[in-house]
Parts: structure tokens; C-alpha cells; sequence
């Protein structure tokens, strides 16, 4: 997959990612929606974060692909907006990877990142995992 042409509307899924989802989602119960967004943390400003819910607000923008309902807050939306999601396996890790055309650098254990101005955009995506 190249980040530079990956466009999506919101977010992209890879059946790997959706795979994983799914095996979490049903070992979880009531649980059984995707939280996905982004908290100021990190040493680089903004780190990915998903957990397992039942509930939603009002103002959640929400997602359904391959019958898995996400729920993003709205103030995440805009930074993940693009986003592509995997699952990769290297070594002895495993979780869930965003490759996120918005972000200008990731830090370099590879747990934040930071976004860029509208006015300073590039082409570069950058990309940091959140490990499950």
C-alpha cells in the first residue's frame, strides 16, 4: 500500500485489521463497537488509542464496515480522517497500525505523532502502532 495515493473518505480497513476486530469483538461480550480515536499525549503530541464499548454519543461520527460498528470522536476525526488501518505482526509484536496521511512526524518508539498545519502539507504520511 502506498500512504501517498491512499485517499479514503474516512477511514480504510485492511481485512487483516478487520480480522483482528472481529476475534476481539467477539471475545468481548456487550462490548461490541470499536472506539477509535486520538488523546494529546506522547512525546510527540497526539497517540492512536481503540477500545471495545457498547455506548456512543450523539455527536460520535460512526462507521460501519464488514458488519463491525467504529465510533470516532469528533474531535479525533479530522486527524484520522484518511487513515489507513492494518494489523501487522513484527518480530515478537503485534497490534494495530495507522498510516495517517495527516501526521508530519512520529516519534521514535513509534507511539505518537504529530500533525501537521493545513499550510504545511506534504505528500509524506506517517505512521504509528498501537499495540493490542
Amino acid at each position: 500500500m502506498n500512504p501517498r495515493k491512499h485517499k479514503p473518505e474516512i477511514l480504510n480497513f485492511t481485512p487483516k485489521a478487520l480480522a483482528h476486530f472481529k476475534h476481539k469483538i467477539s471475545l468481548q461480550g456487550r462490548e461490541n463497537k470499536v472506539k477509535l480515536g486520538v488523546k494529546k499525549m506522547g512525546c510527540n503530541g497526539y497517540s492512536y488509542y481503540f477500545e471495545f464499548t457498547d455506548k456512543s454519543n450523539k455527536s460520535d461520527h460512526k462507521l460501519v464496515v464488514d458488519d463491525i460498528q467504529f465510533v470516532i470522536p469528533t474531535d479525533s476525526l479530522e486527524i484520522i480522517k484518511g487513515s489507513q488501518v492494518d494489523f501487522m505482526i513484527e518480530g515478537l509484536n503485534q497490534g494495530i497500525k495507522f498510516i495517517n496521511p495527516n501526521a508530519s512526524a512520529v516519534c521514535g518508539c513509534g507511539e505518537s505523532f504529530t500533525v501537521r498545519d493545513e499550510d504545511t502539507k506534504s505528500e509524506d504520511a506517517g505512521t504509528a502502532q498501537k499495540k493490542s
